[in-house]
Order: C-alpha cells, then sequence, then structure tokens
C-alpha cells in the first residue's frame, strides 16, 4: 500500500479561501516550457481552478500550473489534496487524491499532467492624458 503525503493541507485551504482579492485576478501566461515534477518542498499554496487546472504557488512570482489530462470531478474550490509522492517532487506521474472535509469517504484519485510554469500577464499601458 502505498503511503499518500499531505501537501500542506492548512495551507492549501487558507490559500484557496482568500479568493476575493486583487491577487487572484492576476492574468497569467506561460513563461516557458513544462516540466515533468517540480519540488514539494518550495510549495507554499494551491488554487483550483477548475476540475482539470491546478495552480502550485511556489513564491509570489512563480506559479506553476498543472493541466490534468482528464477532468477529476471532485476536484473543487477548497478542496485540499494527497499526493502519492515520496521522494520531495511532485511530478506528472503522480496522482493526487481529493480530501473531503468531515467523515467519510475521500474523493477521486486522479492523475497529473505536465507542469507549466507562468508569469503574471503583462498590464496593458495607461492611455495618454490629453
Amino acid at each position: 500500500m502505498k503511503r499518500l503525503g499531505i501537501l500542506s493541507t492548512a495551507v492549501f485551504l487558507a490559500a484557496c479561501a482568500g479568493g476575493g482579492d486583487a491577487s487572484n485576478r492576476t492574468v497569467w501566461v506561460p513563461d516557458g516550457p513544462s516540466v515533468n515534477c517540480i519540488s514539494t518542498h518550495n510549495i507554499r499554496s494551491m488554487r483550483v481552478i477548475d476540475d482539470r487546472t491546478i495552480d502550485f504557488q511556489q513564491n509570489s512570482r512563480r506559479i506553476w500550473r498543472n493541466e490534468l489530462p482528464q477532468r477529476c470531478s471532485g476536484l473543487t474550490f477548497g478542496n485540499a489534496i494527497r499526493h502519492n509522492s515520496r521522494a520531495g517532487q511532485l511530478c506528472s506521474l503522480n496522482s493526487i487524491t481529493v480530501v473531503t472535509p468531515g467523515p467519510g469517504p475521500n474523493g477521486p484519485t486522479c492523475n497529473l499532467g505536465r507542469f507549466q510554469p507562468m508569469k503574471p500577464a503583462p498590464q496593458p499601458e495607461a492611455p495618454a492624458a490629453g
């Protein structure tokens, strides 16, 4: 039986709960080629975009977007996840399990995709006054 690691569940829930601030309205664009793995030690938070997309934040200027190869029906805003990585890296070969709040069974287990580095989109320049 594989041991499942918990990715800072409390931090993830706190990060997901703060949906109204301006930082969550930042538009992110790809910033280079995708990679197979990222370090789990540097992950500070995560944000579920939809049932197929998760952003893993390493610092205020580095986001790794993971597009799951298929929909993960239980992956929703506010849920925590567990992963099956034991090597200090989260890779496209790993899977995640949605942790449901309260007693009862957990949600589905879903495969991860590749990690796309993202950066904030350049802000359009304000029109000249005149």
